[in-house]
């Protein structure tokens, strides 16, 4: 009986190992190469949706016109940093996200993915966003988020919005690409685009309100001091504040609220299409 447990667990063992799979080499390529190549592309879009958030009366054309006010090439104003921290995290949603794939399956391979980016992203994130805070409100944080802490306030709201904008990614694109194909009666590269496109840009407008969250809860320092239940209202406060306004005793959805979306799709949707683009095309080019 010994003997025939220690050989079901060996086999039980073997298996589990057996469906590993390291992921491909274009795979790997596209996210240490394509993934930065991609980030410094959208420059212009991430610029436009950086000078939004401090600028509510500007519409959507007026932002970018502010972003190439210094010609074409001033559109990709600090690309580079951007790029280079590109490479860990496309590393994530392309390479790392096959290998979850291949045992997790897609859902896993989603939510575990997210968590590994989350874990390579918040530290420096979260520091970036309260070092922003104090250069508008000095004092803000007497002691800013340490860059290497992957863990602190709104860990969980960043690990949700990464879910749904990897979902975006690895997971409504298929059916979004389905659907128009059903309807255009036609199934090639324009249609898988479409449906690329369609999939992340879902996801971009799904994740703008929970990354607007996440940014309100590492940047205000009086939330860490208070109870479940009034951290709670306050979030809910805020994306109130945010996203509507009461005018003649009518609440509505802020006129805010199609320009953020359109530009974060613009800056998101974009960059994913391109990427998992990128990611197709190289695995069906490269030499077998």
């Amino acid at each position: 009986l010994f003997v025939s447990c220690c050989l079901a667990q060996v086999h039980e063992f073997h298996r589990i190992a057996m469906s590993f799979q390291l992921p491909e080499t274009p795979v790997i390529v596209s996210g240490a190469l394509g993934g930065p190549a991609v980030m410094f592309a959208v420059a212009p879009f991430r610029n436009g949706l950086t000078l939004g958030s401090t600028n509510t009366a500007a519409n959507a054309r007026g932002l970018y016109r502010q972003v190439f006010a210094r010609g074409l090439a001033g559109g990709w104003t600090g690309g580079m940093y951007p790029a280079i921290a590109a490479c860990p995290q496309f590393l994530a949603l392309g390479p790392v996200y096959h290998f979850y794939a291949g045992f997790a399956g897609v859902a896993g391979g989603v939510v575990l993915t997210s968590i590994t980016e989350s874990a390579m992203c918040y530290g420096a994130e979260t520091c970036n966003a309260q070092m922003a805070a104090n250069a508008k409100t000095p004092g803000t944080f007497k002691t800013v988020h340490s860059s290497y802490k992957p863990f602190g306030p709104g860990v969980g709201i960043h690990i949700f919005r990464n879910i749904i904008a990897t979902a975006g990614l690895r997971m409504f694109c298929t059916p979004c690409t389905s659907l128009i194909e059903g309807v255009s009666g036609k199934s090639n590269g324009f249609t898988q685009l479409g449906g690329d496109f369609a999939g992340n840009v879902c996801a971009a407008c799904l994740s703008a309100p929970v990354h607007q969250l996440y940014g309100f809860t590492v940047t205000t320092p009086e939330l860490q001091v208070l109870s479940g239940s009034e951290k709670t209202a306050r979030m809910v406060q805020f994306l109130k504040d945010q996203y509507l306004e009461t005018k003649d005793g009518r609440t509505r959805l802020s006129a805010v609220v199609p320009r953020d979306l359109f530009m974060r799709t613009m800056y998101v949707a974009v960059a994913y299409t391109m990427y998992s683009s990128l990611e197709r095309t190289l695995v069906k080019m490269w030499p077998k």
